[in-house]
């Protein structure tokens, strides 16, 4: 008899997804189910006529209020979604188009992307959720450019919130309108059936978003840089535990080396055997813990390093945001150590006073120096004549 026949068959998993685009006019929701490799079925699709005083103009005002009538409008369709993919209005997100060195590994791509938000957003980089993106046209040679676009930690935060109490797990925030582009171009329309398709067509945005549960393509604006961090510190942590177990196993291998001699009658050579190998085995969890702490040491270090690092670094980027106002910076590269800045300046002492105060940093191997300082004349918006200037320098090795 083959008992197989009798256990019953497993039934295929599923996904399903909420896609929720608060816009600046409407909110829509879809519903999308299917596979896990492709959308089958648009369970709902639909403008949403949501509660007064919830959502104005694409701000969600009332988070947990919004996310309770989320809760009930879905279980009243009987709906049983996972996850939710989420809109933010596109004219709440900045973009930027930075350029930085090419071949850098993705912890140091996404440190010094961190370093141009601030010095391109120096009052406010603590206030974005930021991410980025590959730029479509090529680079100069040794170069890579990105796309990075910031919005307001505020308002992602709010989405979230949103999902939370609506009881899903917010897995995406991006601009509504690639969610809509991703709808344009993508071919699920065409796999799904007539009618489905037809409803998801009605809101195209929210259709985008519960797509991106299948095509994990494009920005997410939500905040896993800090749960990074949490978990970098929760790893510390329990370094740091399991050094101090490894202490405790020494002291108590030692104890039953001591307690063993203590209860000895008669010096047997077996008593004396077993005295060894506790002896060994407290030495072998001393040696144990040993490496532990070197270990966590060494990753302290890192970290204090990467922080020193991070804040020296930061440092020029504040000089140049807070530039006197005659002085202009067109653009900052970093090839290894040597360093440039070029820019204008409406008199040769402004931009000696901003080589002054570079100078004044401890980052440099090679202090700045200005070898190009050239009146152009007539060249500004205003007619009167400024000054092209090139600053180079060396920084110090890690920085």
């Amino acid at each position: 008899m083959r008992w197989t026949s009798w256990l019953p068959k497993p039934r295929p998993r599923r996904l399903c997804a909420v896609g929720l685009d608060i816009g600046p006019d409407s909110t829509s929701l879809v519903v999308l189910s299917g596979s896990l490799s492709q959308p089958d079925s648009v369970c709902c699709a639909e403008r949403l006529e949501l509660p007064a005083g919830l959502v104005d103009h694409g701000e969600v005002l009332q988070s947990v209020l919004l996310g309770h009538w989320l809760r009930a409008y879905l279980e009243a369709g009987d709906y049983q979604p996972h996850a939710a993919y989420l809109g933010l209005d596109s004219a709440c997100v900045s973009n930027h188009l930075v350029t930085i060195a090419a071949g850098l590994s993705p912890e140091d791509v996404v440190f010094q992307l961190q370093v141009e938000v601030q010095s391109l957003l120096p009052n406010y980089a603590s206030e974005v959720c930021i991410d980025y993106s590959l730029d479509t046209e090529p680079a100069q040679e040794g170069e890579q450019r990105y796309v990075v676009q910031a919005a307001s930690r505020l308002r992602v935060e709010a989405l979230q919130r949103v999902a939370h109490f609506a009881g899903l797990k917010a897995v995406v925030v991006e601009p509504r309108c690639d969610a809509a582009h991703r709808t344009e171009v993508s071919d699920a329309l065409s796999t799904l059936p007539q009618a489905s398709a037809a409803l998801a067509l009605q809101c195209d945005e929210a259709f985008g978003l519960a797509l991106r549960a299948w095509q994990n393509d494009g920005v997410n604006l939500l905040p896993h840089s800090d749960e990074a961090h949490h978990l970098l510190r929760r790893a510390w942590l329990l370094g740091v535990a399991v050094c101090a177990m490894g202490g405790a196993f020494l002291a108590a291998g030692f104890a039953m080396v001591m307690a063993s001699a203590a209860d000895s009658r008669q010096p047997l050579v077996a008593d004396v055997e077993a005295s060894m190998r506790a002896l060994d085995d407290a030495q072998k969890a001393h040696a144990q813990a040993k490496i532990v702490q070197e270990r966590t040491t060494e990753q302290a270090r890192w970290l204090k390093a990467r922080q020193d690092l991070q804040s020296q670094s930061l440092q020029w980027s504040r000089v140049l945001s807070h530039a006197a106002q005659g002085v202009w910076v067109a653009s900052v590269k970093q090839q290894g150590t040597r360093w440039t800045v070029q820019g204008e300046a409406l008199s040769s002492n402004h931009a000696q006073q901003l080589v002054k105060q570079l100078k004044a940093l401890d980052i440099w191997a090679q202090a700045p120096e200005l070898p190009q300082l050239q009146l152009m004349p007539s060249v500004s918006t205003t007619g009167l004549p400024v000054w092209q200037f090139r600053i180079e320098a060396d920084l110090k090795v890690g920085v």
